[in-house]
C-alpha cells in the first residue's frame, strides 16, 4: 500500500557507509512523491546543520522535513521550526557530570547539542574532535559543558566500541522519569527528555497534515527507530538492522542501506 508520508532515519538506513546518497535519484523521487501528495521526512539523532548541509544539492530540498535530534527539533524544508523541546539547564548538567565520573560511563565522549551549535570537552585538534565534525559541522570545544549557557536539545555519548546496552540501561536507571538514553547505533547513546523521540515528532506532524499513523511508513536500523517503526502502519527494518528491534509488526528488508534499500522501497510505491 502506498503512504501518504514516508520517514526515515539516516546513518545505516538511508545513507550507505560512506554517507551517501544517489542524489540525482533521490531529487527525482522527491518530485514524483510529491505529484502524489506523499510527504518525506527525515527522521534523525543528527542535528539541523548537517541534514541541511547533506540534502543542499537537491533541487527538491524544499519538500523535506527534518526531525533532528531524535525528535527534540522539527524544521520545515524552507527553514521554518515547528517545535524544540529543550531539556532543562539543571537536568542536563547533572547527566553531564554523571556521564564524567560514573564508573560504567568510563571512556565516554560527550557532545551536548543546541539548536545551532553542539559543545564539547575534547580538544579542537584532537582526532575524535575531527571525526565529530563529520556529523557536527558547528562542533565548538569548550573547557567545561557544564558552563554553556544556550539551550540544550540533546545529550551525544559515544565509546570506541559497538556493544553499549550495558550503558544504556544504567544511565536510564540513574535518570529514570528525569530523562531517558536510547542506543543510536555505532556505539552510542542520545539523551532527550522523556516524551521526546522520533515517534512522538512524528505523530506530531501528522496531526498537523491530517495523516494518521496507519497511512505512514518509516524505515530504521537501530533502537531510536524502533518506536518509530512499531507506531506506523508500514515499519520497515533494513537488513543490516540491530536484530533486537525486529519486535511486533516491524518487518525486517532484505537489502541493507549499502545497497539503496530505501531508495529501492519507494521505487516500488511509485510504480
Amino acid at each position: 500500500m502506498r503512504p501518504k508520508l514516508i520517514a526515515t532515519d539516516l546513518d545505516g538506513t538511508f545513507l550507505d557507509q560512506a554517507g551517501h546518497f544517489d542524489t540525482a535519484h533521490f531529487d527525482a523521487q522527491l518530485a514524483a512523491l510529491a505529484r502524489h501528495e506523499i510527504r518525506f521526512v527525515v527522521t534523525t539523532g543528527d542535528p539541523l546543520d548537517h541534514v541541511q548541509a547533506l540534502f543542499a544539492p537537491l533541487k527538491q530540498r524544499s519538500a523535506l522535513t527534518y526531525i533532528v535530534e531524535d525528535g527534540a527539533l522539527t524544521v520545515t524544508g524552507q527553514g521554518q521550526q515547528l517545535q524544540s523541546q529543550a531539556i532543562g539547564r539543571a537536568q542536563w548538567q547533572d547527566a553531564v557530570r554523571w556521564l564524567k565520573t560514573a564508573p560504567v560511563m568510563a571512556g565516554c565522549f560527550v557532545i551536548v547539542c543546541g539548536r545551532d551549535r553542539a559543545y564539547t570537552e575534547l580538544a579542537a585538534d584532537s582526532q575524535r574532535f575531527h571525526d565529530s565534525q563529520a556529523f557536527y559541522p558547528s562542533l565548538t570545544s569548550v573547557p567545561d559543558l557544564t558552563q554553556i549557557v544556550d539551550e540544550i536539545l540533546k545529550i551525544d555519548v559515544t565509546w570506541l566500541k559497538t556493544d553499549v546496552v550495558q550503558q544504556v540501561v544504567a544511565f536510564n536507571r540513574q535518570f529514570q522519569n528525569q530523562l531517558v538514553g536510547t542506543s543510536s547505533g555505532l556505539g552510542g547513546m542520545n539523551v532527550t527528555l522523556p516524551l521526546v523521540s522520533k515517534a512522538s515528532a512524528l505523530l506530531a506532524l501528522g496531526q498537523l497534515w491530517g495523516v494518521l499513523p496507519d497511512q505512514m511508513a518509516a524505515f530504521g536500523d537501530s533502537g531510536n527507530d524502533q518506536a518509530m517503526l512499531s507506531m506506523v502502519g508500514q515499519g520497515f527494518a533494513v537488513a543490516n538492522a540491530d536484530p533486537a528491534i525486529i519486535t511486533g509488526s516491524i518487518r525486517r528488508l532484505p537489502l541493507t542501506n549499502q545497497q539503496g534499500v530505501v531508495s529501492q522501497q519507494i521505487d516500488e510505491w511509485l510504480v
